[in-house]
């Protein structure tokens, strides 16, 4: 394990830190294998030797990472040797990871080489992308746009350690706790309606004339929560997918969810399976189509 990490530092180096800017989080995986097999006690000797070979042959900003990634591992197998519930794990990955998101980016950016005036640019063209105008300075806007990227880059960073960790230990024979499948996974109604809420006064602000902060603080909002209604509505589109066996339309699902106008409607079914089940009622149509035989294929 020690020798993987080596070897993922080398190459790191030799790419001009290709693989610590695009995902480190891979880093996470060989520590986190060996404490799930043998134990945090064993765990240290290799933990410190990945710290002190990181030393030798990489930069002070990937020895962070390395630190990070080593925590995190080592938690996590912790997790699953004793028998921890998923959400746990979730929870307690999620927090570690934005707290090395909000270190990298936010409170030391200078010395992980991020550049405020990139990002002013960036959030500058998302607005004119989106159309969207408001009187709020564009350094508060940037501030919350930072905010909100470390906490979605810390869920997606999260859930691929979670799923890729619980494949490659299933497959090393070790134990784990089953994940939900994907017609498990529900949102609670009350998210769906504060989402919705969101929405509404994103498209009154100028309306009810919020000041420039609450401004800013619901524009954050809406970004976050938008992400999250497309992603869980394209969740449920693949699950009807499933469900009518048209499994090979999903490229379209994924096509969908980057095209500005098709994002939308893809939230709004995911806001909709919140409120009223959707998901569910497309289960009740499809069986009384097949009981009254409209559609005996399925």
């Amino acid at each position: 394990m020690v020798a993987i990490v080596g070897m993922l530092l080398f190459l790191n180096r030799q790419l001009a830190g290709m693989i610590e800017l695009v995902m480190y989080w891979i880093l996470t995986f060989p520590i986190l294998i060996y404490t799930a097999r043998y134990g945090v006690k064993s765990a240290w000797v290799p933990a410190i030797s990945m710290v002190l070979i990181s030393f030798m042959i990489a930069q002070p900003s990937t020895i962070f990472y390395l630190i990070s990634c080593t925590l995190i591992g080592m938690l996590y197998g912790y997790g699953v040797r004793k028998k921890w519930k998923n959400g746990t794990l979730l929870t307690i990955t999620g927090v570690f990871t934005f707290v090395s998101y909000f270190i990298t980016t936010i409170a030391f950016a200078a010395f992980f080489g991020y550049d405020p005036a990139e990002d002013i640019q960036l959030v500058q063209e998302l607005l004119k992308l989106t159309n969207v105008h408001l009187n709020i300075p564009i350094g508060k806007i940037v501030t919350f746009f930072l905010v909100t990227t470390a906490v979605l880059m810390s869920i997606l960073q999260t859930m691929c350690i979670h799923m890729i960790s619980n494949v490659v230990l299933k497959r090393m024979k070790i134990s784990v706790t089953p994940m939900k499948s994907i017609f498990e996974i529900r949102a609670p109604k009350w998210l769906g309606y504060g989402i919705l809420v969101i929405n509404v006064l994103f498209l009154l602000r100028n309306v009810i004339k919020l000041n420039q902060d609450a401004d800013a603080i619901v524009l954050a909002l809406y970004l976050l929560t938008t992400m999250f209604a497309i992603g869980y509505g394209a969740l449920v589109l693949l699950c009807m997918l499933i469900i009518l066996r048209k499994r090979a339309y999903a490229i379209f699902i994924l096509i969908a969810i980057f095209i500005p106008g098709l994002q939308m409607l893809v939230a709004i079914i995911g806001i909709l399976d919140m409120i009223i089940d959707l998901r569910l009622k497309f289960l009740l149509r499809l069986k009384r189509g097949v009981m009254y035989g409209a559609s005996r294929k399925h």
